[in-house]
């Protein structure tokens, strides 16, 4: 021994750990030292679990007739327009405005008899007693108010091909019209006179014959 005191041990350092002195190591990110996939399936999922059962009682809603469903829009606008519905084809002649022909009850002030004009023809036989059983009309302008048919002008003289829609959709002879058949057709409404000028013409009928799911389905004519 030359007496010289003994040599410290070096400090044995751990993999990943700062030297001594050193700075602090670094953290793998949080992201990093949990794995994201649980919380993306999460966020992916929790909309289809809050949105699809409102999606599957809105469908029911709507097969039972509780909802009014959307009006598909016409193939062109103005007279001549046509869609198909509930296995009818439908054209759409145009409005008629004041054709009260004298004899009836005068109008309330600041409304017009307004008359839809459509020629309806059934595709077969079950596509007529649809129509006889369902169909429905109504007025809507661009400012959003609606106005259902009214039946306070009827028994005007028409023309004898001519028949009022009210009730549902039938022959002259209150029978479904036949397959194949163009039937002229005047749906009425009263409407106040600032509504005339932008008025499109709903038409609604039941797709299906089962009464407690008639599937109701509706287009839209503009003039």
């Amino acid at each position: 021994m030359d007496g010289s005191p003994p040599a410290r041990p070096t400090p044995t350092v751990a993999p990943g750990s700062a030297e001594p002195g050193g700075p602090a190591p670094r953290r793998p990110a949080r992201w990093r030292r949990h794995d994201v996939r649980p919380v993306a399936a999460l966020l992916v999922l929790l909309p289809l679990a809050v949105g699809l059962p409102w999606w599957l009682e809105r469908s029911e809603l709507l097969a039972e007739g509780a909802l009014p469903p959307s009006a598909a829009p016409a193939n062109g606008t103005g007279a001549g327009a046509t869609a198909e519905l509930a296995g009818t084809d439908w054209e759409f002649r145009g409005f008629v405005t004041g054709a009260t022909d004298g004899s009836l009850t005068p109008l309330p002030a600041g409304t017009e008899l307004v008359d839809a004009v459509v020629v309806a023809t059934p595709r077969d036989a079950r596509a007529g007693r649809l129509l006889q059983s369902s169909c429905e009309f109504r007025l809507v302008d661009d400012r959003g108010r609606s106005w259902a048919q009214t039946a306070a002008q009827t028994g005007r003289t028409l023309p004898e091909e001519v028949v009022e829609t009210w009730p549902g959709c039938s022959g002259p002879d209150a029978e479904p019209v036949p397959p194949g058949t163009g039937q002229p057709m005047i749906a009425t409404f009263l409407v106040p006179e600032d509504a005339v000028g932008s008025l499109r013409l709903q038409v609604r009928a039941d797709t299906s014959e089962d009464p407690e799911r008639p599937r109701p389905a509706a287009v839209e004519f503009r003039d």
